[in-house]
C-alpha cells in the first residue's frame, strides 16, 4: 500500500485555545520558576510596570525574577517576599512556587549552611546555658525586624488586585487589565489600544509568531484499518526566541494512533518568533490542531 501525506492545517486556533484551562498550563513546561511567571503574566496582557505598580515591587526586581538573575535582587528574605507578592498578584497559589523558586537559586539550602555540628571539646551545657539563651532572643529579633521589613517594602496598596486573576479566558476580576491572547493565525503586527506603557513610555508592541515552515504529518498506514474517515490531534507547544519548537504534548486527540505522526510534523516545524517590543520573546502554549483524511 502506498503511503499518502494526510492534509494538515491550523483550524480553529481560538476554539481550540478556548478548551484549554488553567490546569493545563504546567510549571514543569517551563524552564524555571521565572519563565512560569513571566507566561502567566503574559498570558493576562500584562506589562511588567503594570504588575510593579499593583505589588509595590521595582521593575527591576520583577525582571530579575523573571530571568533568574540573583544578582539583581536583594537578599534572600526580600527575594523570597517578592516572589510571593508577585505570583499572589496573578492569582497563582504562592507556596509551590516560592519553595520552587528557592530551590533553583539555592536559597532552599540556605538554613541548613548555617547549622554547625557539635564540638566534641564544646562546654558544658551549664556553661553556655547563658550565652545560649540570649544569642538565640537576639536572632530572633533579627529575624523579625528582617520579616517586618519585607512586610513594609512588599504591602500591596488599596488599589492592590484582591481578587484572583484567571488564566483560562474567563473574564477578569473588576478593574484588572486582560489583553487578548496572541494566535498564530495572526499574521500582521498589531499594537493593543489599551496597552499599558512600558517604562519608556512607549506602548508594548507584541508580534505574535508564525509558521515559517510548516511540514505536513505522514498518514500512518498501520491506523487506516481501525481509522475514521477524518481524525484530528490538537498539539500544544512551545516556540522558542530562535524559532524552533519545544515542550510539544497532545491536548485532544480522536484517535490517539495519529498523536505520533502529530508530534514529530510539529517538532519540524520553524517560526518566525514572537517579539515584544522588537525583542524575540518565547511563545508558549500555542495550540495548532492537524487533521488525518483517509486515503481513498
Amino acid at each position: 500500500m502506498s503511503v499518502k501525506n494526510g492534509s494538515a492545517e491550523i483550524l480553529g486556533f481560538e476554539d481550540a485555545r478556548a478548551r484549554l484551562r488553567a490546569s493545563e498550563i504546567d510549571p514543569k513546561n517551563f524552564p524555571s520558576v521565572g519563565a512560569f511567571l513571566e507566561a502567566a503574566r503574559e498570558r493576562q496582557g500584562l506589562s511588567i510596570a503594570t504588575v510593579s505598580d499593583r505589588t509595590h515591587v521595582k521593575a527591576s526586581y520583577i525582571e530579575a525574577i523573571e530571568r533568574m538573575s540573583m544578582d539583581g535582587l536583594p537578599s534572600r528574605p526580600y527575594a523570597i517576599g517578592f516572589v510571593r507578592v508577585y505570583a499572589e498578584a496573578l492569582g497563582l497559589e504562592p507556596a509551590p512556587i516560592v519553595e520552587r523558586f528557592k530551590s533553583e537559586t539555592g536559597f532552599a539550602a540556605g538554613k541548613k549552611a548555617q547549622e554547625a555540628p557539635a564540638s566534641a571539646a564544646a562546654p558544658s551545657p551549664a556553661e553556655r546555658a547563658e550565652p545560649a539563651r540570649l544569642s538565640l532572643v537576639a536572632v530572633l529579633a533579627i529575624l523579625a525586624f528582617m520579616i517586618w521589613c519585607a512586610y513594609v517594602v512588599t504591602r500591596p496598596g488599596p488599589e492592590a488586585v484582591k481578587r484572583p486573576l484567571r488564566l483560562d479566558g474567563v473574564p477578569l476580576a473588576e478593574g484588572v487589565e486582560a489583553g487578548r491572547e496572541t494566535h498564530l493565525s495572526d499574521r500582521a503586527p498589531r499594537v493593543a489600544a489599551s496597552a499599558p506603557p512600558t517604562d519608556a513610555g512607549k506602548p508594548l508592541e507584541i508580534v505574535p509568531a508564525r509558521v515559517l515552515d510548516r511540514i505536513e504529518p505522514v498518514y500512518p498506514p498501520a491506523c487506516e484499518g481501525a481509522a475514521a474517515a477524518i481524525e484530528t490531534v490538537e498539539i500544544a507547544f512551545t516556540v522558542t526566541p530562535d524559532g524552533a519548537v519545544v515542550s510539544e504534548r497532545v491536548v485532544k486527540s480522536s484517535n490517539s494512533c495519529f498523536d505520533r505522526a502529530a508530534l514529530n510534523a510539529v517538532k519540524r516545524w520553524r517560526f518566525a518568533p514572537k517579539t515584544i517590543n522588537g525583542a524575540p520573546k518565547p511563545a508558549y502554549e500555542e495550540v495548532a490542531s492537524l487533521t488525518f483524511a483517509r486515503p481513498s
